[in-house]
């Protein structure tokens, strides 16, 4: 019966330490805008991660990026002015882009 309690305990402290694992930020780019995007998600340092080619209307899944923070710059095809924000990606975070169906096109992150 000691055995019993003794894994029933382990099991429960593994399950516990599992579930608090931080995950990495998740990132998805919503385009509300009318024409094809391109978003280029640019930390202070390493490679800048590029979502591209987002078609008017559609919303990408997500992808897992390094918690940092980030400059966001848009490409919107046939428009000559980009858009940019900033954001802090965190742990355990999803993050949508939201390209904006303005002119000249606006760029969120909520």
């Amino acid at each position: 019966m000691k055995k019993f309690y003794y894994l029933l305990i382990t099991t429960g402290l593994l399950l516990i330490f599992a579930a608090c694992t931080p995950e990495a930020p998740r990132v998805r780019v919503q385009n509300q805008n009318q024409e094809i995007v391109d978003v280029a998600l640019k930390p202070p340092s390493g490679s800048t991660i590029n979502i591209n080619d987002v078609s008017a209307g559609a919303q990408t899944g997500f992808i897992e990026v390094p918690a940092s923070n980030y400059e966001v710059d848009v490409n919107v095809e046939n428009v000559s002015e980009d858009a940019t924000t900033f954001f802090q990606a965190e742990e355990d975070g999803n993050y949508t882009i939201i390209v904006t169906n303005t002119s000249p096109p606006t760029v969120r992150v909520n």
